[in-house]
Order: C-alpha cells, then structure tokens, then sequence
C-alpha cells in the first residue's frame, strides 16, 4: 500500500469548487457582451453602456472600437440568434462560453485551437474575420491587465 499516493497530487492555489465560476476577467468581458446585446435590464431597472463596463476595466477608445466591431461581427456571422442570457443571470450560455474560450485561447497564443473552436461554431467564411477582431480585442484586454484563462466551462443550454 502505498501511503504517498494521496499526497502525491500537484497543488494549487484554485478552489475546484470555482473552476467553473467566470473569474474578474471572464466577468468583465461576459458583462460587457450582455450588455452589448441588451442595454437594458429588468433586474438592475437601469440601462448600462458596454463601454462604461469595458472603461471601469481599464480599456480605452481602441478597446472600446475592437470590442464594437467583434461584437458586430458575431452577430453576423452566427447562423441563428446567439445564445447569451440576461446581465443578471449567474449560468455561462454555449455562446458566452465559446467566446470566452476563443478569447483565452488567442491571449495564450493558441491560435490554431482558437480556429478550430470557431469552425466547429461559426460558417466557414465568417472565421478569418471573427479571429482577427477576436485577435485584436484579446490583445486590447492584455493591455488593460486582464488576462482570462484557458480552461473549461460549465455552459447552460436553453430549450
């Protein structure tokens, strides 16, 4: 028997019971796509600008300009309505979820991971397009200091 096998592990300094919750990072970029989508909110009873969200962050007009145009982009290239839920709701959407991803994936400089993330979600010739606007706001993010992590996430589905 063999007494150091449960001792044996790699710790580390993440709490597996928050693994799948979005960090700061994450929530900052999912708030701002939520509120890119829909300004206004019931629960908070108030309208938010996305560029207050992206400005409390620490990005400015350029990140503000690569957001806009990502988020534009997204819309066009999806096939069907994108799967996102309210500023209020605690769950990740498949959608929110992949774009968090793809984002994580280009600051890690898996480029290749973030394409074939984008082909198995968006039509073809949409992906050159969504990577280099994904590429662009990625990079703004770094420079604000938020990095989000490349790891997966637990998404809700609606039905």
């Amino acid at each position: 028997m063999n007494y150091t096998a449960p001792f044996a592990r790699n710790d580390t300094l993440i709490d597996d019971t928050f693994v799948h919750h979005p960090d700061t990072a994450e929530q900052t970029v999912l708030r701002a796509v939520r509120t890119w989508l829909r300004p206004h909110c019931d629960a908070y009873a108030k309208a938010e600008s996305w560029r207050g969200v992206l400005a409390d962050a620490g990005l400015g007009a350029e990140g503000f300009g690569y957001f806009d145009l990502l988020m534009g982009t997204l819309c066009r290239a999806s096939c069907r309505p994108l799967d996102t839920r309210c500023r209020c709701a605690s769950e990740l959407a498949k959608d929110e979820g992949s774009l968090l991803q793809v984002i994580a994936l280009l600051q890690s400089t898996r480029s290749e991971a973030a394409v074939q993330l984008l082909n198995d979600w968006l039509p073809m010739p949409s992906v050159s397009g969504m990577l280099k606007t994904a590429r662009w706001f990625a990079i703004a993010l770094l420079d604000a200091g938020l990095q989000l992590s490349d790891r997966s996430r637990r998404v809700t589905y609606m039905h």
